[in-house]
């Protein structure tokens, strides 16, 4: 197989309002958590990874929940990956996930990388949504699935987006091999049809000659 660097990926975090889409993605990027921000804002944020096996640029778009449903599509469809957050503590959070992921298999497909957030786990008094709900959905989406809360620290969040990056290189990788398993069909193809007209060349040339 043709080898290809991971040198870049485009990463979209969906969720409904106030579950910290935002601040997961803060957290990841600058180690630092910051709980208030403005509601219902979009932001794209660019991320360097360096030190690793793969020295990358992640494109990170905290969408807000409340864009129209073309402008959902038009990211879902530009993202190489998803983070799909909801909080336990937030039961219409979960519903919104749900929504979410259909919009997302609607126009991607179930084989697009997905890893599924419960965030807030640390207010476990006040949790509106169950381990094994979050378990359902993630089955469902056949994806992994994290329970963390952004506010305590940053482990989660590293281990939610390594994960996410695993699932796109593979993705990459799937791409590439059936693009040169296409080209290779193709090549045959062409080789099979030149054989054939060669022949008929021959056997014309033959009948021609008596």
């Amino acid at each position: 197989m043709s080898q290809k660097r991971f040198t870049n990926a485009k990463i979209v975090v969906l969720g409904g309002a106030g579950v910290g889409k935002t601040a997961f993605t803060v957290r990841y990027i600058t180690k630092r958590y910051i709980g208030d921000y403005a509601p219902n804002t979009e932001m794209m944020y660019t991320h360097r990874l360096v030190g690793t096996r793969d020295e990358a640029t992640l494109e990170i778009l905290d969408t807000a929940y409340q864009s129209p449903p073309e402008t959902m599509e038009k990211h879902i469809r530009w993202a190489e990956g998803f983070i799909l957050m909801y909080s336990v503590t937030d039961r219409h959070s979960y519903q919104d996930a749900y929504k979410l992921k259909d919009t997302i298999f609607q126009t991607r497909g179930a084989d697009v990388p997905v890893v599924l957030v419960a965030n807030k786990h640390d207010l476990l008094t006040a949790r509106a949504v169950t381990e094994d709900e979050c378990d359902n959905l993630a089955g469902e989406m056949d994806c992994p699935r994290f329970q963390i809360s952004v506010a305590e620290g940053q482990d989660g969040v590293s281990e939610t987006m390594e994960e996410l990056l695993v699932l796109i290189k593979r993705q990459l990788v799937k791409s590439l091999s059936n693009t040169e398993h296409v080209a290779g069909l193709e090549k045959r193809s062409r080789f099979v049809n030149m054989k054939k007209a060669f022949k008929k060349k021959i056997v014309r040339s033959r009948s021609d000659t008596f």
